[in-house]
């Protein structure tokens, strides 16, 4: 469910906006064409190479038996760890709710916005469908791995009201490739708009 932009925006502020969210994608796939097919299915293929290296322990119990989340956000918080090739990545707002987390964050090197949908899985939050599938099938099967997404998509509703509150809470559009078809995919069913796999993140004040 990752989505990820090498792009700059700026704040655009409360109240409604005359420009829509479609002439706003628009421009800003026409203002930035090094957001290009190629490019972007590059970085999905680096994305599902590395995350599907990665290494997780969990049990059986972690994975279908994780917390369900009431509603909170966080604003600017506070993040104990991080890799260090994401240091320069400040978060600006974290909500959770249900099995779903959307952090929302500042390159502090490049100077834009970003964002980031992650479900609960193995015991934590991960972002990544297809490196999901792939993990959980190869420890338990695909039979626990679709019982696992059934119960994810069955609470969809909550990342739905998830988006709502962030979107009520930030004053900038945070534009980001997503990360597969999957995530696209997903980002539309929670009320995120998608665009030649750009995802778009826009304040409540948008139509």
């Amino acid at each position: 469910m990752k989505t990820a932009t090498a792009t700059r925006t700026s704040p655009i502020g409360f109240g409604s906006k005359t420009e829509s969210c479609s002439q706003y994608m628009n421009n800003f796939l026409r203002q930035h064409k090094r957001i290009c097919p190629e490019q972007i299915a590059q970085q999905q293929i680096e994305w599902l190479r590395d995350y599907s290296s990665r290494n997780y322990s969990y049990s059986l119990q972690d994975l279908l038996q994780c917390e369900h989340h009431d509603l909170v956000i966080n604003e600017s918080p506070v993040n104990n760890w991080m890799r260090k090739s994401h240091i320069h990545l400040k978060p600006i707002i974290e909500g959770r709710n249900g099995f779903w987390q959307i952090c929302v964050f500042r390159d502090t090197k490049h100077n834009y916005f970003d964002f980031t949908i992650s479900v609960s899985a193995s015991g934590g939050y991960r972002f990544h469908p297809e490196a999901i599938k792939r993990d959980i099938t190869s420890k338990y099967g695909s039979m626990i791995y679709e019982t696992w997404r059934s119960m994810i998509l069955d609470d969809l509703p909550s990342l739905v009201r998830l988006v709502e509150c962030i979107r009520e809470r930030i004053t900038f559009v945070a534009p980001s490739i997503s990360c597969s078809e999957s995530s696209a995919r997903l980002c539309r069913r929670a009320g995120i708009p998608v665009s030649n796999n750009v995802a778009f993140l826009f304040p409540s004040g948008y139509a």
